[in-house]
Parts: C-alpha cells; sequence; structure tokens
C-alpha cells in the first residue's frame, strides 16, 4: 500500500484503526513471500532488525523468530542500488555479529564498514544493566556495510561521504519491547540526496519509507497513540 498525503490520516480496517505518516508505503508479508517486495525498486537504505533466535522470546511467545541460514533468502542484491547502505541489528552475541560480518553480508555482496552501537540508559542517564553483567548487557550493536558486486558499484560508493567505522547512540529506551531508535537521519548523511528508504521486519512506519513485514503496522495500531489536545 502506498500512501502519498502530507498529513497524517487514521485508517479503519476490519483489523482495528492504523495512523498513517504522511508519504509512506508498506508491503504485509514474512520471508517466505519477498517476491512481493521485489518490484524493481532500488533502495539506496535498507535496515533490518531480524527476528533472531531468543529463549526468552521463544518461551514467552512473543513473536516468530527466524535462524540465522533463513535471512540468506532475503533478496538484498536485488533491492540494493549501488553503495546502498545495508545496517543490521545485532545483540550482544559475539556468534550472531560473526555470522552477519562472515557469511550474511559476503552473501549479499555487502562490504562491512561500521560498527555503531545503542546504549540504553534510565531517565537519569545511567546505564539500563551493569556494563559488566554477564547475563544482560546495556547495548546493543549495528552494524552496517555497502552493497557494492561488482567494481563500478565501489567506484560509486567511493563518491559518498565515509561512515565513521564507530558511533555511540545514547537514548532511554521505548517501554514496548524490541522497539529500536530511529536511524534514518543519521544515515541519510551517507548517501545520496532524497535516498529510497526500506525498513525490513518493520512493525511501524516511517515518512518518505517503505516498511516490509508480517507486523508491519503492529505498532501503528490506534491504541498505541495519545490524542493530543
Amino acid at each position: 500500500m502506498c500512501y502519498k498525503a502530507d498529513k497524517p490520516q487514521i485508517c479503519q480496517s476490519i483489523w482495528g484503526d492504523f495512523v498513517l505518516p504522511p508519504r509512506c508505503q508498506f508491503v504485509m508479508s514474512d520471508i517466505a513471500h519477498t517476491e512481493t517486495l521485489v518490484q524493481g525498486t532500488k533502495y539506496d537504505i535498507i535496515v533490518m532488525d531480524p527476528p533472531w533466535i531468543n529463549k526468552s522470546i521463544k518461551r514467552k511467545k512473543m513473536y516468530n523468530t527466524l535462524h540465522e541460514n533463513d535471512l540468506l533468502q532475503l533478496p538484498i542484491p536485488q533491492l540494493a542500488s549501488p553503495g546502498c547502505l545495508v545496517v543490521v541489528w545485532v545483540t550482544s552475541k559475539q556468534k550472531q555479529q560473526q555470522f552477519v560480518k562472515e557469511i550474511l553480508f559476503p552473501h549479499w555482496s555487502v562490504q562491512i564498514e561500521a560498527e555503531w552501537h545503542w546504549l540504553k540508559v534510565t531517565i537519569s542517564g545511567e546505564p539500563v544493566y551493569n556494563i559488566d553483567s554477564t547475563h544482560r548487557k546495556p547495548y546493543e550493536t549495528i552494524l552496517i556495510g555497502r552493497f557494492a558486486k561488482d567494481n563500478n558499484q565501489s567506484s560509486t560508493a567511493n563518491t559518498l561521504q565515509a561512515l565513521p567505522k564507530s558511533k555511540l547512540i545514547v537514548s532511554v529506551p521505548c517501554s514496548l519491547h524490541s522497539r529500536k531508535p530511529y536511524l534514518g537521519d543519521l544515515l541519510k548523511t551517507f548517501v545520496k540526496q532524497n535516498p529510497l528508504c526500506l525498513e525490513m521486519f518493520a512493525r511501524n512506519l516511517h515518512t518518505d519509507w517503505t516498511s516490509w513485514g508480517n507486523e508491519v503496522l503492529k505498532f501503528q495500531h490506534l491504541d498505541y497513540f495519545e490524542e493530543i489536545s
């Protein structure tokens, strides 16, 4: 669905009422039906927060998870423009990070460029967990690479502003599980002007972005919004 208006709109459906932000697009499907996404559009930024296998999530049955190898099915080479930023959220697990760097990115013809971190803090500015905790870490990792399938695309990437190899993003986390901070404004500095942007495994919508996933409207439900008079 493509919503082109410059003002937000409440959309009524049999599943409830949803808030559509201005100029948004979304595709509701799962990893078994990515052909609905491959329509010839090439994106300059692709962000994803995959539903990694997690014992706690599996036990609570909060949402369906994917095996690492399932991500190899994603058609990133068919979706990425030359020099496209491919951004993957990962946990603090080293095995997971190595999989993205050593298997997933090379499979997609993506070259790793940066490793950023999101530090989650309380409203008083303290980390939400002890930084030395062996059980839970107060930070998450963001791995960023550029799509460069051949030499011509590598040359295109070289004309774009280089990413800082490390960056620390600090914010108070949302009370809703697994909500990540919006990275669009930070990332747009490092791609061409007026980029086409895609979020995969999305659970909400953004202005001037295409969102894809099987829960793409979850946090757009009117129940998650508060009217301000």
